[in-house]
């Protein structure tokens, strides 16, 4: 398995763009969704300041090696529960090559074909990540064919997108989207 220290800090940049785009395009969709409902924008809290739990601070990177490993048994869709981790990781906001040691674990139950993956790399943007870490978190969790996108929630407020480089998207087969639960915790 690659090191987290052989992200080279343009694969950073790069990651941490494209991260931001998925970030905005979720809360433009969520936007949309609470013009059709006007409650939905009091329950998700967009209107915070996006770097920062509190509505200070400084953004932090979350980067790591994830596996998502299913318990089905055929090809077919099917109602299945993912088991998501992630050893190593890193939040900070020099990760990767400094940065609290940390890992996670959650799971992720919807539909979708039988899900075996090892070793993605995923990155994002997130406000005040060491204040992360302990805190049960809701996600979201979607897999096609070259794509992996985790989406992580604190309550109904989007915190962050990761997702992995575009160009190695090959080694990412199958499909799944669901929902669930997940922590980060002191490696």
């Amino acid at each position: 398995m690659t090191s987290l220290q052989d992200i080279k800090p343009e694969q950073v940049d790069a990651l941490n763009q494209q991260s931001q785009a998925a970030f905005d395009a979720q809360i433009k969709r969520l936007r949309e969704l609470s013009n059709a409902k006007p409650a939905l924008e009091e329950v998700l809290h967009q209107n915070v300041d996006p770097r920062s739990l509190c509505g200070c601070g400084d953004p932090q990177t979350i980067c790591g090696y994830f596996n998502c490993e299913g318990s089905g048994d055929g090809g077919y869709s099917h109602t299945e529960t993912i088991q998501i981790s992630a050893s190593p990781a890193k939040i900070g906001p020099n990760a990767p090559q400094q940065g609290t040691a940390v890992r996670f674990i959650g799971q992720a139950t919807g539909t979708g074909t039988d899900i075996n993956l090892s070793g993605i790399y995923l990155q994002g943007k997130v406000p005040n990540a060491g204040n992360l870490i302990g805190i049960s978190l809701l996600l979201q969790l979607s897999i096609s064919p070259g794509s992996l996108t985790l989406q992580l929630y604190d309550g109904q407020r989007l915190l962050a997108v990761l997702v992995h480089p575009s160009p190695y998207g090959g080694s990412i087969g199958g499909e799944f989207s669901g929902s669930g639960t997940g922590y980060f915790q002191l490696a």
